[in-house]
C-alpha cells in the first residue's frame, strides 16, 4: 500500500519559535485566561455563522474545494458508545456570510467524530461513536441526503475517530477504544457500490504496536511502541498519514511501507519546558485537505466544543511548510517543528479546542 507522493523538507526558524514561545510563557497565566486571544502576529476572530436552535458541540470541520462552505459536525452531547437517544448534526455555512446554506436533518445517529469531504466525489464523510458501535454516514453535499452504513468487522472492537481519503469510495481511518490490543489502530474502509444495496470492506494498515519506529526527535530506531489512544489523523504534502497518539503525546508518520523508516513518531513538548510532554487533537498542514491547493495566506478555522463558539485564525503570512495543531489539554492553538517536536502556543485560552481546518486563500501576483 502506498501513502507518500514526494518528499518534502519541513524547517521551521526554531530560533523564532523559542523567542515567541518564552515571551508567551513569561507574561501569561493560562489559568487567568478568560477569553481565547492570539498572540500577534495572528488576529483571532469569532465566525459569522451561527448555529441552529438546539445544536452545541462544534467540533470537526471541513472546507469544501470550492472554498465557499465550511461543515461543521455537531455532537449535541450524544453518547460515544452508541448508547441514548442524542443525534448528531452536520451544517454547511457559507464561509462568505455565515448564513447556514444545509442543516442536515436526517438524524446522524450518535456522536459525530470524524468529519471530511472527499476530493474525488465532493461527499462529506462522517464517522459516528469513537467508542463503541460505529457507523459511517456519507452525505450527498447536493441534497443532504445522508447514507448510514454499520461498521461490522471483526478488526473493530472499538469504535472510529477520523479519517483521510485513499480513494474514490475509500478512506484511512482511525480505529479507537480498540478494546483488543492486536486490532489495528489505522484500517481502510472501502464502500462497494451494488445494485440493491451496499456494504463495507475494512482491512487492515497500521497495527498497534508497529514492528519498529523511528523517532524523528532522537534519531533513533524504537522497539515497543504502542499507540495507545489514536484519535485525530490527516494527511501531509508529503502524502503520508499523521496520525496523533494522546498516550505518548506524539505524532506517528506512517509512510511508504517500502520507505527505510515507514513510520516515524515525533514526541510533542512545550519549547519552553523540553520534558513536558503535550497532547493534541486535530492537526493541519497549510494546505486544503480538499481541492489539494495550497497559499502563503489563508484561514485556519478552529472550534472550541465547550464554548460552542467557531473561531478564525489569520496572519499575514503563513509559510508553506507550517504545522498546526488544537492542544486540547492546554486549550491552545500551537505552532509544530517536526524536527524537534517543540509546540509553541499561537492562540490560548480556549475552553474546549478541538477541530482545525485551512482555508488557502490565492495570492494576487503584480
Amino acid at each position: 500500500m502506498y501513502f507518500g507522493l514526494r518528499l518534502v523538507a519541513r524547517p521551521l526558524m526554531l530560533a523564532v519559535m523559542l523567542s515567541v514561545g518564552a515571551a508567551f510563557f513569561a507574561n501569561v497565566e493560562p489559568a487567568q485566561a478568560v477569553a481565547p486571544s492570539a498572540i500577534p502576529p495572528y488576529t483571532l476572530a469569532t465566525f459569522k455563522g451561527v448555529a441552529p436552535s438546539g445544536l452545541i458541540s462544534p467540533d470537526d470541520v471541513a472546507v469544501s474545494a470550492d472554498g465557499t462552505s465550511l461543515w461543521v459536525g455537531y455532537g449535541n452531547g450524544a453518547a460515544t458508545d452508541g448508547s441514548g437517544t442524542k443525534t448528531s448534526n452536520v451544517v454547511e455555512y457559507n464561509i462568505a456570510t455565515g448564513a447556514v446554506v444545509q442543516n442536515i436533518t436526517e438524524p446522524v445517529p450518535g456522536h459525530i467524530d470524524g468529519l471530511k469531504i472527499d476530493p474525488a466525489t465532493g461527499e462529506v464523510w462522517t464517522n459516528i461513536d469513537e467508542d463503541a458501535n460505529p457507523k459511517v454516514v456519507i452525505i450527498n453535499p447536493k441534497n443532504g441526503k445522508a447514507t448510514t452504513y454499520t461498521v461490522s468487522s471483526s478488526l473493530i472492537t472499538g469504535g472510529l475517530d477520523d479519517l483521510v481519503f485513499s480513494g474514490n469510495d475509500s478512506a484511512f481511518v482511525t480505529a479507537s477504544s480498540q478494546t483488543s490490543l492486536t486490532a489495528p489502530v489505522i484500517v481502510e474502509i472501502t464502500v462497494n457500490e451494488k445494485k440493491k444495496k451496499s456494504s463495507l470492506t475494512v482491512t487492515s494498515v497500521l497495527p498497534q504496536s508497529p514492528a519498529t519506529v523511528f523517532n524523528v526527535v532522537t534519531n533513533k530506531a524504537e522497539i515497543g511502541d504502542t499507540i495507545g489512544d489514536p484519535d485525530s489523523m490527516t494527511i501531509d504534502p508529503a502524502g503520508e498519514l499523521v496520525l496523533d497518539d494522546r498516550v505518548s503525546h506524539s505524532l506517528f508518520i506512517v509512510r511508504n511501507p517500502s520507505a527505510t523508516n515507514p513510520v516515524l513518531r515525533v514526541p510533542l513538548a512545550q519549547v519552553t519546558s523540553p520534558d513536558v510532554p503535550v497532547e493534541v487533537d486535530d492537526t493541519i498542514f497549510t494546505y486544503s485537505l480538499t481541492s489539494g491547493a495550497s497559499s502563503t495566506a489563508g484561514t485556519v478555522f478552529i472550534t472550541d466544543t465547550t464554548a460552542n463558539i467557531i473561531y478564525t485564525l489569520t496572519k499575514p503570512y503563513f509559510p508553506s511548510n507550517e504545522v498546526y495543531s488544537a492542544a486540547n489539554v492546554l486549550n491552545d492553538v500551537v505552532l509544530v517543528d517536526l524536527n524537534t517536536g517543540f509546540v509553541v502556543p499561537i492562540a490560548t485560552g480556549f475552553a474546549g479546542v478541538h477541530g482545525l481546518a485551512f482555508l488557502p486563500t490565492p495570492v494576487a501576483i503584480p
